[in-house]
């Protein structure tokens, strides 16, 4: 039995440390401080893990930021491969921007913040950063020059975030990110600007989803210019039709829109006109998708005014025609056969 257990022992002891690394970056950080009880060859490892994986879960509102101190000054000084940031409960702002700072300092690669309430953040500049993804999050008192100063950041996921303009209407928040090849913005708020700029050189994946006036992010009114001429794909779900006054896809591919009004017989002609004129000007700049999929609740909006007899929606509907000849697929569950019927007749 001695012999056995001296077996383990030695097993463990002979492991390489990158690969007791790899084996603690699966786990949360108090999980992995716990794993140095194993061994006197895993007493301090956990201290030089490069992913750091945080979870408030079992941790009190007056703990949970200690617990963050203690690791940052318990660790070794080493580079942050990935840090991810899960918790239910409201952080202070101090708290955050220390972590945050440690990491940035330690050359972070990959970045998760996911919350369930929504929290003030500041995230300096970053070279390293390549992969961000936040939740919940509220970028305050912001000027006209903001935007995420990361030059190599090639991935960004935004989900329920604030951007709270304080001096200007205009907001470009994305234009630094030079070499940013994915975008996905879900739910976010942008409830100052009267116009909205996407600027992306690289982009090749843009996602919008929960994107709308009023209560879908948008003052009303607001325009929303994209410049991306390397886009392939462009999804907008889940959302309703706003102002697209300018789209620039010189290279796009596929296209997939999920939009609706506002779903209930209090909608107005001239909310239903405008949702109608608003989807068509959008699709303006799909001129050069080859694949479209669109949902049912889409061509709604497209037919809801030509069905009305509207010579100017029919006039706009007939110069987005040309679209439909050059692609090489298109998806419409549901009402494409009367989908059909309307483009034939304009």
């Amino acid at each position: 039995m001695e012999d056995s257990e001296a077996g383990l022992q030695d097993r463990l002891s002979d492991l390489p440390d990158h690969i007791i690394h790899e084996i603690l970056c699966f786990l949360e950080i108090n999980q992995a401080i716990q794993t140095s009880v194993l061994s006197k060859r895993w007493k301090n490892l956990w201290a030089s893990v490069p992913d750091l994986n945080f979870n408030s879960k079992g941790f009190k509102e007056q703990t949970f930021p200690k617990f963050l101190r203690r690791v940052i000054s318990k660790r070794e000084d080493c580079n942050v491969r990935r840090l991810d940031v899960f918790t239910h409960l409201p952080i202070r702002l101090s708290s955050m921007e220390g972590l945050i700072n440690y990491a940035v300092a330690h050359q972070v690669e990959d970045f998760r913040f996911v919350s369930d309430d929504v929290q003030p953040v500041y995230i300096p500049e970053c070279g390293s950063l390549k992969t961000l993804f936040l939740s919940r999050c509220k970028f305050g008192d912001l000027r006209t020059s903001f935007g995420f100063g990361f030059a190599n950041l090639t991935s960004l996921d935004l989900y329920v975030c604030w951007f709270c303009y304080s001096e200007n209407d205009f907001g470009d928040p994305f234009a630094s990110c030079q070499n940013l090849r994915r975008l996905c913005l879900r739910y976010c708020r942008f409830p100052s600007l009267k116009r909205l700029k996407i600027t992306g050189f690289q982009l090749v994946s843009l996602e919008i989803q929960g994107f709308g006036y009023g209560d879908r992010g948008l003052q009303e009114g607001c325009e929303v210019e994209i410049f991306a001429p390397n886009l392939l794909s462009f999804v907008y779900k889940f959302s309703k039709p706003v102002d697209f006054c300018g789209l620039h896809f010189p290279s796009l591919d596929y296209v997939e829109v999920h939009v609706w009004q506002h779903g209930t017989d209090e909608a107005t002609d001239h909310d239903k006109r405008r949702a109608s004129l608003c989807l068509m000007s959008m699709f303006e700049g799909f001129g050069n998708a080859q694949s479209v999929k669109l949902y049912c609740e889409t061509i709604q909006v497209f037919i809801s005014n030509l069905a009305a007899g509207d010579e100017v929606v029919k006039k706009k509907f007939s110069s987005c025609c040309f679209i439909y000849l050059t692609l090489k697929e298109f998806w419409c569950p549901g009402l494409f056969a009367r989908f059909l019927i309307w483009l034939m007749g304009c």
